[in-house]
C-alpha cells in the first residue's frame, strides 16, 4: 500500500510548491471554425438564453460540452465526432498555452496574462493549491456526474501564484510574437489572444519560473474539490499504482498576483427581505443617491467595514468597528454582513438565503438599485472593490469567504483548450 500522510492523502502528495506541466491539450483545429465562436463562458453564469445564442454560432460551440443536455454519457460521444471530424486534436508534443485579455476599466487600459496547464491535484491540507471560498455539494456533484462521463476537464480552474517580478510570464518568450488566435468576449469588451507554447526551452524557463509557487484559487473552487473527488474514485480501482495519471492533473489558468490586469470586482446583494430595523449594529449615514453611495463607500478606510444599503426609503452608508484580534476573514465586509446583519436579523447566512431564493447577486450598482424600486427586492447591499491583498490574506490564515465575495474580472472562457483524463501525464 501506498504510505499515507496524517490526513489520510497519499505520502506523494506532499510538497511545498506547485507542479506545474504542460500537457497533449485537446484543442479545436482550424477547421472547426474561429475561437471565437467556439469558446464559452463557464457553466454557471450561461442563461438558457445565452446558450441557444451559442449553439448558433457554432455546432462546435464549446457550450455543447459545458452545459450539454442530458445525458452526460453523450457528452463523450460528441467528443470522440469531434475528434473523427477533425474540429478537435491533439498536438505531437506537449505544451501550454500563453493567454492575453485586454480590457477597459474605468477609462484604463489593462492586460492579464495567463498561463493555461495543467497541476498536480494537492488537498488543500497541504497548502500548495489553496482555497478561499466555501462551496456547495450541488454544484460539485453536477460537476462530478460530468467528469465520469465525458473523462475530460472542460473548463478551466482559475489560480494566482507570487510572482512580483513577473518571471513566469516572461519565461514564455512569447512577447512580441503574432498570436495563434484572437477573439473578443463579454459582448467586445475584452479582447483575448492566444498562442501555443511547446518550445523544450520555453517550457524549461517556465517550469524554473514557478518552481517555487503556491497557488491560490480564484475562480474553479467546485471544479478543483470535484477533480479531487474524481481522483479519489480512480485512485481507489489501483491504490498500489504509483504512476502519475492524467487525472492527478486539473487544468488550471495561472496569473501573477501581483500582474497588473488582475482585477476584483464587487459583486453586490439583493434582499427579497429587510426587516425593520435590520442593520441596527451599525452605523447608518443617509446619502443621496447611487453616485453618492459609491463615492462613500470608495473613500471609507479599509481597515472598517462599510457597506451600501439600498431600501425604500433611500441610501445609507452602513459602516462598523472591529476587534483588534479580528482575523483576516472576519475583517471583510462581506462577513461582516453575514455576521451583524444577515444572521442576527434575517436568520440565515448567505448560502440559505440564496438557496430559499430570498438573496440573489449582481455585479451591476444599478441593476440592484432598479431591483428595489421596482418593487422586485425590499434590500440591496452595495459591495466595495475587495483588494487583491485581502483575498491572500485570508487564505494565507486557512480561512475562507462565502461564496460570491470575489468576481475576478474578465471570466476565462471555456473552449481555448480542454484536458483529456485518459491521456498519458
Amino acid at each position: 500500500m501506498l504510505d499515507r500522510a496524517a490526513d489520510g492523502s497519499p505520502a506523494w502528495y506532499h510538497r511545498c510548491v506547485a507542479d506545474v506541466r504542460p500537457f497533449f491539450a485537446l484543442r479545436y483545429r482550424d477547421s472547426a471554425g474561429a475561437l471565437g465562436d467556439l469558446i464559452a463562458p463557464p457553466y454557471d453564469v450561461i442563461s438558457p438564453a445565452e446558450r441557444e445564442q451559442l449553439l448558433a454560432k457554432s455546432p462546435y460551440n464549446a457550450v455543447r460540452l459545458e452545459l450539454p443536455d442530458p445525458p452526460y454519457e453523450a457528452v463523450a460521444q460528441v467528443i470522440a465526432e469531434w475528434e473523427r471530424d477533425g474540429a478537435l486534436g491533439r498536438p505531437m508534443r506537449p505544451g501550454v498555452v500563453g493567454w492575453t485579455q485586454t480590457f477597459t476599466l474605468d477609462g484604463t487600459e489593462l492586460e492579464r496574462k495567463t498561463i493555461l496547464s495543467t497541476v498536480k491535484l494537492e488537498p488543500y491540507s497541504a497548502r500548495v493549491v489553496r482555497p478561499h471560498e466555501r462551496t456547495h455539494s450541488g454544484p460539485k456533484e453536477d460537476r462530478l456526474r460530468l467528469y465520469r462521463a465525458v473523462r475530460t476537464h472542460i473548463s478551466p480552474v482559475f489560480g494566482l501564484y507570487p510572482d512580483a517580478a513577473g518571471a513566469g510570464w516572461a519565461a514564455t518568450g512569447i512577447d512580441g510574437r503574432p498570436a495563434d488566435a484572437t477573439f473578443f468576449s463579454d459582448g467586445g469588451a475584452v479582447e483575448n489572444r492566444v498562442w501555443w507554447i511547446d518550445d523544450p526551452a520555453a517550457l524549461s524557463a517556465i517550469a524554473d519560473a514557478l518552481a517555487d509557487k503556491w497557488i491560490l484559487i480564484a475562480d474553479g473552487h467546485h471544479r478543483y474539490e470535484t477533480a479531487l473527488a474524481y481522483q479519489t474514485e480512480q485512485r481507489a480501482d489501483a491504490p498500489d499504482d504509483p504512476a502519475e495519471h492524467a487525472y492527478d492533473f486539473v487544468l488550471m489558468g495561472i496569473t501573477a498576483l501581483d500582474d497588473p490586469g488582475l482585477v476584483v470586482l464587487p459583486t453586490h446583494r439583493i434582499l427579497a427581505r429587510w426587516p425593520e430595523g435590520a442593520g441596527a449594529r451599525l452605523t447608518h449615514t443617509p446619502v443621496a443617491d447611487l453616485p453618492e453611495l459609491l463615492s462613500a463607500l470608495q473613500s471609507a478606510p479599509l481597515d472598517r467595514p462599510a457597506l451600501g444599503l439600498v431600501t425604500a426609503d433611500g441610501f445609507s452608508l452602513m459602516t462598523g468597528t472591529l476587534a483588534a484580534d479580528a482575523t483576516p476573514g472576519e475583517r471583510l465586509d462581506v462577513a461582516v454582513l453575514e455576521r451583524d446583519v444577515l444572521i442576527p436579523d434575517l436568520g440565515e447566512d448567505q448560502a440559505a438565503l440564496a438557496h430559499h431564493e430570498a438573496l440573489w447577486y449582481t455585479k451591476d450598482a444599478q441593476e440592484a438599485v432598479d431591483e428595489v424600486h421596482s418593487g422586485k427586492a425590499a434590500a440591496a447591499v452595495i459591495i466595495r472593490p475587495l483588494p487583491k491583498d485581502a483575498v491572500a490574506a485570508v487564505s494565507d490564515a486557512g480561512q475562507t469567504m462565502p461564496q460570491k465575495s470575489t468576481y475576478f474580472y474578465p471570466k476565462l472562457l471555456t473552449g481555448v483548450a480542454f484536458h483529456s483524463l485518459t491521456d498519458h501525464a
